[in-house]
């Protein structure tokens, strides 16, 4: 009984397609009202593997009409597109149609009567059918799965769809349908690249391309057709910053699509920063950055953007017109002419007043009685002290960020700090 139920449905389907056979298998019909179907004529159409519905129940009049019963001619019942839409109406009921369907040309793609491949194909792959028209892939190294798997359908509608390029769904939704890791992203972090929201396209090729991921352009060249103003920055600055400019450019900071940090960081700032700074870094071939872990490292008394894990407190990241990226002017040197102009950076969170006012008994400590000796220091015409003449710029085991000592030639001069109650 088990086994019965097992192979109840084969069973029958043998027997239908037996009880078929002989049906078909009469001699040459003189009217249409047979079948045309015969071990004489057109015994083929039914011994294909996919056979078209009027043809395997032998109901050829649904598509030709007899015109000389006589000489056993036929004609189409129908003309053009109206044939098929008599049946596949379904077809072209959406907004954009594929244009061989429009024009009724059907069996551009189709064989009206069966075939030994799906859908009546004559090709095994839908994308080998759809390259004789369609050329989309010449030249390209990289290339989307379904194009290379020759699946075309998997994103587009070969019929008709209320979308654009006869896609099956809206662009955004079509492409997260399987890019299901990116969709997660996007619905759990806060912050998301503009274009990965609904516009995929505006950054991938939906075919393939000569980029990885198949990008339309490597970055960051990809980003400045959008991001012009860092274009502007990062190629015209008199200081680059490498991780802007080599390797992956942008994506060596920036995630593509979403992450939970701003400016789809893809980590926090400093921790992002540090995973070039914490080593040395070549600047130039005479030069070499020593590596910012090494400076904060055990200090106890860190600068405040630094304490605050705010490098853009200070650097400008993508490129700058001064010196170490910095945002504002601040001169390099250890000596240098006072001016405001100068120290623009340090003005920017410190108070002018400290140096520019040469008397005082509580503007600061740093003082001979009441004359400040930040203002002495400073304003000196050749040969005035800049900041870090005295003061660490990242971190210093001193209070004020006071060095323990500055180069003097070949000697290393100490500061010798200490705090007093009056200064």
């Amino acid at each position: 009984m088990m086994m019965l139920e097992k192979f109840g449905n084969k069973l029958v389907v043998l027997l239908i397609s037996a009880l078929v056979s002989n049906v078909l298998a009469v001699e040459k019909p003189t009217s249409p009202q047979k079948t045309c179907v015969t071990e004489k004529c057109h015994a083929d159409y039914s011994k294909r593997a996919y056979v078209h519905g009027p043809v395997g129940l032998g109901n050829c009049k649904t598509c030709h009409k007899p015109k000389d019963t006589g000489k056993h001619t036929f004609e189409l019942s129908r003309e053009g597109k109206d044939l098929c839409e008599y049946c596949h109406l379904d077809q072209t009921s959406k907004k954009n149609i594929h244009p061989p369907l429009e024009m009724g040309d059907c069996t551009q793609c189709h064989d009206p009567h069966g075939g030994d491949n799906k859908f009546f194909l004559p090709e095994k792959k839908v994308g080998d059918l759809c390259s004789e028209c369609h050329d989309i892939t010449e030249g390209m190294q990289y290339l989307h799965g379904p194009t290379s798997a020759g699946e075309c359908t998997v994103c587009h509608n070969p019929h008709s769809s209320d979308y654009d390029n006869l896609l099956t769904s809206e662009p955004g939704k079509l492409c997260l349908s399987c890019h299901v890791v990116t969709k997660d992203e996007l619905n759990k972090f806060e912050f998301v690249h503009e274009p990965a929201k609904d516009n995929c396209i505006e950054c991938h090729s939906g075919h393939g391309a000569d980029n990885p991921n198949m990008l339309k352009a490597r970055a960051p060249q990809l980003c400045y057709q959008c991001h012009e103003d860092i274009k502007r920055v990062a190629t015209t600055s008199k200081y680059q910053h490498k991780a802007v400019t080599e390797r992956d450019a942008c994506l060596n900071c920036h995630t593509p699509h979403a992450s939970t940090v701003k400016y789809e960081l893809k980590a926090a700032p400093m921790t992002l920063c540090m995973s070039c700074h914490d080593k040395p870094i070549g600047i130039s071939k005479d030069e070499v950055l020593d590596a910012f872990t090494s400076q904060i490292k055990n200090k106890k008394f860190l600068h405040g953007p630094v304490a605050q894990k705010n490098c853009s407190g200070c650097h400008s990241v993508h490129g700058s017109n001064y010196f170490r990226l910095l945002a504002k002017e601040y001169p390099p040197q250890f000596y240098a002419p006072f001016s405001m102009e100068n120290y623009a950076l340090c003005f920017s969170c410190h108070p002018e007043s400290l140096v520019l006012t040469k008397e005082t008994t509580d503007l600061t400590d740093f003082r001979n009685g009441d004359l400040s000796l930040h203002y002495l220091h400073v304003n000196k015409p050749l040969r005035g002290r800049t900041c870090r003449a005295c003061h660490a710029t990242h971190g210093s085991n001193l209070p004020k960020l006071i060095r323990k000592s500055v180069p003097y030639g070949m000697w290393d001069l100490p500061i010798q700090f200490e705090k007093t109650e009056t200064g």
